[in-house]
């Protein structure tokens, strides 16, 4: 049976606090706002193309973390070449005879094994697109926690409800922590999900309006790393798709699927019996073959 750890007080919300402020955003975004409009703006003067509207965006992704441990048992077969004369070798008070035709003492021994795997996703709780490769460097800044998103919201600042819940996630990461192992008995396995947080990372947006042909674009300014990109705006209060509580109820369900039944023990005994069976298959067929190969020569 799999024991799940689940650490409730590592289940949290935290909020990137900006690097670049809305004020130096705001700079960056005037010096780059013809980019808004594309490369036909540029001829266009800049008094001509005005700020119309500003907000802040907080986007949402998911970081966890966990581990598993297993300990077993297994029947290993081993061995080491001796001298051509020894007959038998004595060991912790058992005696082998060394038979056949190579110089070589074999054994079998029972060994217990202990291992250790760890794992950790990053990706966005919107979509699921955004994977680790875009959204790590962000959990080198500093963030502080929030009790609810409620905290974050406020005039012009926008907060991207979550659409990914935990449980969703934790579900196949619990499967690929329970890595199969060659064992003849489990002793004691465990996973741990260690880490469950929704990050909040800030993006401030700003709206320009081109007086000449009243075209609208956008530029957003990362208010981690300072990067510039278009965007868009909202310029409305988005709907929580679904209850924070409900976002982070992961413990109940993922046990519900790991714990009942005969757990990752029967299922590795399962394979270690078909592996067994298919090991003992080879051998007597290869026993068949000589036997039927002697039975040839005999005829002749």
């Amino acid at each position: 049976m799999v024991e799940l750890k689940l650490d409730v007080k590592k289940q949290n919300i935290q909020v990137f606090t900006d690097v670049h402020d809305e004020k130096k955003s705001e700079g960056m975004a005037e010096e780059n706002k013809k980019k808004s409009f594309g490369m036909l703006s540029l001829l266009d003067k800049s008094a001509d193309i005005i700020l119309t509207h500003s907000e802040k965006r907080y986007e949402p992704f998911w970081h966890i973390m966990g581990e598993s441990f297993i300990e077993y048992l297994r029947t290993t077969k081993y061995s080491f070449p001796v001298d051509p004369q020894v007959r038998e070798v004595k060991i912790a008070g058992n005696i082998f005879k060394i038979e056949g035709e190579k110089p070589v003492c074999s054994f079998d021994a029972q060994d217990r094994c202990m291992e250790h795997f760890t794992k950790e996703l990053i990706t966005d709780a919107m979509e699921g697109k955004q994977g680790e490769k875009e959204l790590k460097k962000y959990l080198e800044f500093q963030t502080k926690q929030v009790k609810q998103t409620e905290d974050l919201m406020g005039p012009n600042k926008i907060v991207i409800p979550a659409k990914i819940k935990a449980s969703y996630l934790v579900r196949d990461f619990v499967r690929n922590l329970i890595k199969p192992v060659h064992a003849d008995k489990i002793l004691n396995e465990k996973v741990e999900i260690t880490k469950v947080v929704l990050y909040f990372r800030p993006i401030y947006a700003f709206e320009f309006q081109n007086k000449k042909n009243n075209k609208t674009g956008v530029i957003e300014i990362d208010a981690l790393t300072g990067e510039v990109s278009k965007g868009k705006v909202y310029k409305t209060e988005l709907k929580e798709l679904i209850p924070e509580g409900a976002l982070f109820d992961i413990g109940a369900e993922v046990a519900s699927w790991v714990i009942p039944g005969a757990g990752l023990g029967a299922t590795v005994g399962k394979a270690i019996h078909e592996k067994r069976k298919q090991k003992k298959a080879i051998k007597r067929m290869k026993e068949s073959k000589d036997f039927d190969e002697k039975m040839k020569k005999s005829k002749k």
